[in-house]
């Protein structure tokens, strides 16, 4: 049998792990140096890299071939994406035949224009190929965004007594937004505004100042009204 002295003292050690239990629950969470709790894309964040768009090109006698007139094509339609910066075209300077690599990169940089490059963002170079029959290059830089990789050890996410965030938060929402990403520029400036269209809006602020309505007039495409054969 139990005395009245040890059932109290029961009670309270109870209370005091009950108590204990509690407080470590509700620890506070990761913090950023600022004292603010840290968000998935604190704790892994976008890296915006640099990389080369290279295409090679081997050399003819004849010039440019359909299929890399066609793979020219793909690579200004990539350049125009990428931003629309400088364009190297490089020529072999150890081949064999220098002087059909040097009409070969004359060409490239003809059909360059003629796609759309303008000839001051064409910068022409040389360079060592170490091999007999070295293609013509033509490059540009442009931005690439990725995660981190979330195939590490996740560790235990059941382990929640410290109410921290599991070692991996964050990182498959960063990468998978990395993934999805259209434009990486995006992250590194924002998109300049178009000018906007002051006739149009000359127009409707003489229609307000006129005490006229000002959205545009409505016609039968823009009714929504059923059309006689349905209701027929």
């Amino acid at each position: 049998m139990i005395s009245q002295s040890s059932s109290l003292t029961l009670r309270r050690l109870l209370c005091g792990l009950a108590l204990a239990g509690l407080a470590a629950c509700a620890s506070p969470p990761s913090k950023t140096p600022s004292g603010h709790a840290m968000l998935p894309t604190e704790h892994y964040a976008v890296k915006v890299e640099e990389v080369p768009d290279q295409l090679a090109l081997a050399v003819h006698a004849d010039g440019v071939s359909s299929r890399q007139q066609t793979a020219l094509a793909d690579f200004v339609a990539r350049w125009r994406e990428a931003g629309a910066g400088e364009v190297a075209v490089k020529t072999p300077a150890d081949t064999d035949a220098a002087e059909q690599a040097k009409s070969m990169t004359y060409v490239v940089q003809s059909q360059l224009e003629a796609l759309g490059v303008p000839s001051e963002r064409i910068r022409l170079a040389s360079y060592v190929a170490g091999v007999p029959k070295g293609p013509v290059l033509a490059s540009f830089k442009r931005l690439t965004a990725h995660g981190d990789d979330c195939n590490g050890d996740w560790g235990n996410l059941t382990s929640t007594m410290s109410n921290e965030p599991y070692k991996h938060f964050g990182c498959a929402l960063t990468a998978n937004f990395a993934a999805q990403l259209a434009d990486p520029r995006d992250l590194v400036a924002p998109v300049p505004l178009a000018a906007g269209d002051t006739t149009r809006r000359e127009v409707v602020l003489g229609k307000y100042r006129e005490g006229k309505i000002t959205a545009s007039e409505k016609d039968d495409q823009a009714s929504g009204a059923a059309s006689v054969a349905v209701k027929q």
